[in-house]
């Protein structure tokens, strides 16, 4: 089977997705919070690893034409523009701007996975965009990873009933018997889900997490399917819309 599933960023050899349409996929919130932005105008996000590196990128960048945002363990990073939350990322904020950003595990996940031929960000809100990439890909032959970014190296449900709900559109019921067993249990995963995937997110530890801390909103604005028609694309290390 030409497309795979990687639950955890830990479970990545980046070599082994070299020649790869890779999918990095953090629904809470990374991946949903870059849609967004390069939705609502932004003009590049640049990933980071960590908070350091995100502030000596951020300092080589126009202020005025910038914007730097991130999270560590769900929480706003003190003396960022921006945390983590799509709500922070509308076109009052970002419109013409670049952004550059740190997460506990999404920014983390695209550095794991760059050696990919081609490396999108994909989540719920724009799951058509993804899976249509996912297919060009497929109808060329060429092999399709979509990995997990999970949380501090565990798997996170969220990210694996996203991976679900791409298999289900990208393949034919009959091939899901051939895939392999993170991929299949993706697959199930959303198959039992899929008529109320919001219900399916708020059950998580994630979830519970955003609750605790007050941002308990950005829940629906992730689980939100095809909302947005924006294909994030990395290359060089900046994340554009294609």
């Amino acid at each position: 089977m030409l497309l795979d599933v990687v639950l955890s960023p830990t479970a990545l050899d980046p070599d082994e997705v070299k020649g790869h349409r890779v999918v990095v996929v953090d629904v809470l919130r990374a991946s949903t919070t870059i849609a967004t932005a390069l939705a609502n105008g932004a003009r590049a996000i640049i990933p980071a690893t960590d908070t350091g590196e995100a502030g000596r990128l951020a300092a080589t960048l126009d202020s005025n034409a910038s914007l730097l945002g991130g999270e560590r363990d769900g929480k706003p990073v003190e003396g960022f523009g921006a945390g983590n939350s799509p709500a922070e990322y509308g076109p009052e904020a970002v419109d013409g701007k670049t952004v550059v950003l740190t997460t506990t595990n999404g920014t983390r996940a695209l550095s794991r996975a760059k050696k990919g031929a081609q490396v999108a960000v994909g989540t719920f809100v724009n799951a058509q965009a993804v899976a249509d990439f996912l297919r060009e890909g497929l109808d060329e032959d060429q092999p399709g990873t979509i990995v997990c970014a999970g949380w501090h190296g565990r798997v996170s449900l969220e990210d694996a009933l996203c991976a679900g709900l791409l298999l289900d559109r990208v393949l034919r019921p009959e091939q899901a018997g051939a895939l392999a067993d993170p991929a299949k249990i993706a697959y199930a995963l959303y198959q039992g889900s899929r008529n109320d995937i919001e219900r399916a997110i708020r059950g998580t530890e994630h979830a519970r997490r955003l609750h605790a801390l007050g941002l308990g909103d950005d829940i629906a604005r992730c689980a939100a399917v095809d909302t947005l028609d924006v294909l994030p694309v990395q290359n060089d290390g900046r994340i554009t819309a294609a």
